[in-house]
């Protein structure tokens, strides 16, 4: 779709833009990268409702689909950080991210599987954009966050290496804050997938929880989050101890997203998330 590719090579020319700006600190580059950022935002929710209303369902059946959504959800809530903040650091980082998985739903998918196709029957249900939509906004969340996080290891090492006020990056309090207020955001959307999960495992199959393989990571991802935050909150940690937390997380956000489907099929463990 014309307006998937559009948001691609946005997406390509705006992350570059980003590192540009941080390396060089161009205040016209980073206008450019915050703008194309946006231009591909709404490119790529154009090329969603056009595949929405080509496959009559929202387009979150697939991991091509679910794919793209994260991807929007990534861009989304960096802009959202990026104005709320002040800094535009974080995009050097996040809109890298974005676009690498991007380039894994465009090349990484067959082609044959990125094609639109009727919705199962178990997937006919509302809980599937109460529950998949907003695992996907705390996925992109939880990226941002890590692109924070890389931020605060990056900031500390070149302060080491250069001396503090010459790394290109925002004070590390900033970058410490935006890589909070990312996983903020994202914790309570994570918490309402499990939620609507349970609630609609138990409408479909007569239980709440069953210890399918993504279920199990899932709750992983929102252990690790909820570590974050207490030990962000209550022990009031910061800098590079919750900085390797966001990483680790994004880590485990990436493995049960990609990964937990291959190893299930691997082994041959059935699940109802492979697909």
């Amino acid at each position: 779709m014309a307006g998937l590719t559009v948001a691609y090579f946005c997406l390509l020319v705006a992350g570059i833009a980003y590192i540009v700006h941080l390396l060089w600190g161009r205040r016209i580059i980073g206008y450019g990268a915050t703008a194309t950022s946006f231009l591909g935002l709404v490119a790529l929710s154009v090329g969603l409702i056009s595949r929405g209303i080509e496959s009559g369902h929202w387009p979150l059946a697939s991991t091509y689909e679910f794919s793209l959504v994260f991807v929007w959800s990534i861009v989304l809530v960096y802009l959202l950080l990026e104005r709320v903040m002040g800094t535009r650091a974080g995009g050097a980082f996040a809109l890298l991210i974005a676009f690498l998985l991007c380039t894994y739903a465009r090349f990484g998918i067959p082609d044959s599987a990125q094609a639109p196709q009727p919705l199962l029957p178990a997937l006919r249900s509302l809980w599937l954009q109460l529950h998949a939509g907003t695992a996907a906004i705390a996925y992109g969340a939880f990226a941002v966050a890590c692109g924070g996080g890389v931020m605060v290891l990056a900031g500390e090492f070149t302060s080491r290496q250069r001396g503090a006020g010459d790394t290109g990056l925002p004070p590390l309090p900033l970058s410490d804050r935006f890589t909070y207020w990312a996983v903020a955001f994202g914790y309570p959307f994570m918490s309402l997938s499990i939620l609507t999960g349970a609630i609609w495992a138990q409408v479909a199959w007569g239980r709440y929880w069953g210890w399918d393989i993504k279920e199990t990571w899932a709750l992983i991802i929102w252990l690790i989050y909820t570590l974050f935050l207490h030990l962000r909150a209550i022990r009031g940690w910061g800098g590079r101890p919750v900085a390797v937390l966001s990483v680790i997380g994004f880590a485990v956000v990436l493995f049960t997203f990609l990964g937990v489907g291959w190893l299930a099929r691997r082994v041959g463990l059935e699940s109802l998330h492979v697909y």
